[in-house]
C-alpha cells in the first residue's frame, strides 16, 4: 500500500474535487483525522460512508468527533505522551491490517442486496 493525503499529496491540473473522489475510490483503506473538526475531512469521510470504504478514525481528543461519530470506534492519541506518535502509528496499522482482514466490520453501513 501507498499512503496519499488529500491535503499534501494530490498535485496538477484538473478538479481537486475530482483527484479526491478518485483516491477515495482507489482506496483500500481511508484514515480520517477528526481533530480540529475540519468541514473537508468530513466531507471527505461522508464520500468514503458513501462508497462503503472502510475507514479508521483518528482523534486527538473526543470533543472533536460530533455526535453522529461517535458510535464509531475512534482511536484516541494524546500528544502530551513522550511515546504518542508509536502508539499511534501501532494502532493505526492494527486497525488497517483488520479492515483489509475483515473489510465489512470497518465499513459504516451495511447493505441487504
Amino acid at each position: 500500500m501507498r499512503p496519499v493525503r488529500a491535503d499534501n499529496d494530490i498535485f496538477g491540473t484538473g478538479k481537486i474535487i475530482d483527484q479526491i473522489w478518485d483516491g477515495i475510490i482507489k482506496a483500500k483503506v481511508l484514515i480520517a483525522e477528526l481533530t480540529t473538526r475540519n468541514p473537508n475531512v468530513y466531507y471527505e469521510l461522508g464520500l468514503a460512508h458513501a462508497l462503503r470504504k472502510p475507514v479508521v478514525l483518528i482523534s486527538s481528543n473526543e470533543e472533536d468527533v460530533p455526535f453522529d461519530l461517535q458510535h464509531i470506534r475512534v482511536i484516541y492519541y494524546d500528544v502530551h505522551d513522550p511515546f504518542w506518535g508509536n502508539k499511534l502509528i501501532e494502532k493505526v496499522a492494527e486497525n488497517i491490517l483488520s479492515a483489509i482482514k475483515n473489510p465489512e466490520e470497518a465499513i459504516l453501513f451495511k447493505f441487504n442486496s
